[in-house]
């Protein structure tokens, strides 16, 4: 085996390990935003236990709204997509056709073509940039939205204890 096809088996290894995160990343948005929506549901009924009489106006439901569904946004927003599209190398030496925008190809033929002329192993290095960004970009979204839940979380405590104080 050559050092060219070593590198290229190297690359294209790290770039299925780097969609295979970006997927996970998607499955755990998706699983923990549930959990958390099950989860705002036994302290809902908790704190509806703890207090017979509903105080507070029209801000204090807004506040509490924005509180609860803040981090079930934050958890969808892993999921958006934030890859952007290869932009165009200006010499046009460049093929990038792993991902490609439907109008950038107007037939199979010139997407044939331009995968024959395209160097494979820079395809897998700028794929494998592209794809590692985008892993952590939706890690950073993941935590942020854990760090939107643990701060509802403790706020949903603070509050039912302090109406759970006032009615002792």
């Amino acid at each position: 085996m050559s050092s060219r096809d070593e590198t290229f088996a190297l690359l294209k290894d790290s770039l299925d390990e780097a969609q295979i995160s970006v997927r996970a990343y998607d499955t755990k948005a998706q699983i923990v935003g549930v959990g958390y929506i099950f989860a705002l549901n036994v302290i809902g009924d908790i704190g509806t236990l703890a207090s017979n009489q509903a105080e507070g106006g029209l801000m204090t439901i807004i506040i509490a709204w924005l509180i609860v569904i803040l981090p079930i946004a934050l958890f969808g927003y892993v999921l958006y997509p934030k890859r952007k599209a290869h932009l165009a190398d200006p010499q046009g030496e460049r093929k990038h056709i792993f991902y490609l925008h439907p109008d950038r190809y107007a037939s199979a033929k010139q997407l044939i073509s331009a995968a024959e002329e395209c160097d494979p192993v820079d395809e897998i290095a700028e794929e494998l940039i592209a794809v590692s960004n985008l892993r952590e970009s939706k890690r950073r979204r993941f935590v942020t939205a854990l760090a939107a839940a643990g701060v509802t979380f403790a706020l949903l405590f603070a509050s039912q204890l302090a109406m759970s104080m006032n009615m002792v």
